[in-house]
């Protein structure tokens, strides 16, 4: 592949993009559609080899923050745009969700919560437990005081989406250099970007993108900043279909944060994952650039807590037959929202 890249190397772009997982792939595309075509995107290994192609992919409108409820918005807009075409892949599972009360107080957080998305134009309420019932009949009514129902979220197919948008990229204008190491970020004598250096050469520019995910720490280090993003475990579960319980492809996201939980229908069984009250951080020192594709051992003790909480929630989890636990990292900020905008003191970064 490395040669591949040789044949068509560009060394001179507008914007230098690091990082080819789903955000390095949509700001490519995104800055094409704005008329930037001249723009060159750099990745270790293949598209979507760090945390993007191991991920759950669940989607949704909610976020505290209004800004990042509107970006979520927009970002389920574009799923939709994309698999609008007559042959586009299903990338995009538009099938609703529910997130669960399970206490008094989150129950009023909801409602608190409802308000302010309602503000910005989304289709969202809180409902009874019996209706929460009634869309999600899998789990148990006890400590259920509510949901909010968003029937506009879902989740997506993170490669599949990422690999849609690097083609609409490429079609564009953009250049997609894959199996392509940044060794080195260049810079002027007044502390400006001036290009990237790579492992197969150079490329001048006067704007890098670091969309390096969990790398992005050793990525912005190249320039002498320090950026508060740590590599956490995640895992998340697959079953097989319980006998008599198949879910149908239409099967809502639940999201119980009482109980720590998140869950989906794959393939007639469900994906559950979640968030430990005390999360795991791993290779703090630094990610192994050569980490691509690659899985962590399963932790079934770690992952405890939330399967606990998963079959408080719906009991009949209690009887799957479990196919595999997902094991692996990703890169998480201090404070849980992106690292977004130009970075002090090195222009063009």
């Amino acid at each position: 592949m490395a040669s591949t890249a040789m044949r068509r190397w560009k060394d001179r772009a507008r914007v230098v993009i690091i990082g080819g997982g789903i955000a390095g792939c949509s700001i490519a595309y995104h800055l094409a559609r704005k008329g930037w075509t001249d723009v060159a995107l750099v990745d270790k290994g293949a598209l979507t080899s760090g945390s993007t192609w191991h991920a759950a992919g669940m989607v949704t409108h909610f976020h505290t923050s209004p800004t990042l409820m509107r970006m979520r918005q927009y970002s389920i807009g574009l799923y939709r745009e994309l698999q609008a075409e007559p042959d586009a892949v299903e990338n995009w599972h538009e099938v609703g969700s529910l997130r669960v009360a399970s206490s008094r107080d989150q129950q009023r957080f909801l409602e608190r919560q409802v308000g302010m998305a309602k503000a910005i134009g989304l289709d969202v309420d809180t409902i009874s437990p019996a209706e929460a019932l009634r869309i999600f009949p899998y789990m148990s009514g006890e400590s259920l005081y509510g949901a909010m129902y968003l029937p506009g979220d879902g989740w997506l197919d993170p490669s599949g989406a990422t690999m849609e948008l690097a083609r609409r990229a490429r079609q564009m204008g953009v250049t997609i250099h894959t199996e392509v190491r940044v060794a080195g970020i260049i810079r002027s004598p007044s502390g400006a970007v001036g290009g990237v250096q790579t492992e197969h050469g150079a490329i001048e520019t006067e704007c890098v993108i670091n969309a390096g995910g969990m790398w992005a720490g050793q990525i912005a280090a190249m320039v002498g900043v320090s950026l508060p993003i740590t590599p956490l475990i995640h895992q998340h579960l697959a079953t097989k279909p319980i006998a008599g319980h198949d879910l149908p492809r239409r099967t809502p996201c639940l999201r119980d944060p009482e109980n720590l939980v998140y869950m989906r229908e794959e393939v007639g069984g469900f994906l559950i994952g979640g968030f430990e009250k005390t999360p795991v951080a791993w290779s703090v020192g630094g990610v192994p650039w050569d980490f691509t594709q690659q899985l962590l051992p399963s932790d079934w003790e770690l992952f405890r807590e939330i399967l606990e909480g998963a079959i408080r929630r719906v009991p009949m989890l209690a009887n799957a037959e479990l196919a595999h636990l997902v094991k692996g990292p990703e890169g998480i900020t201090t404070d849980s929202r992106p690292l977004l905008g130009p970075v002090p003191g090195v222009p063009g970064f």
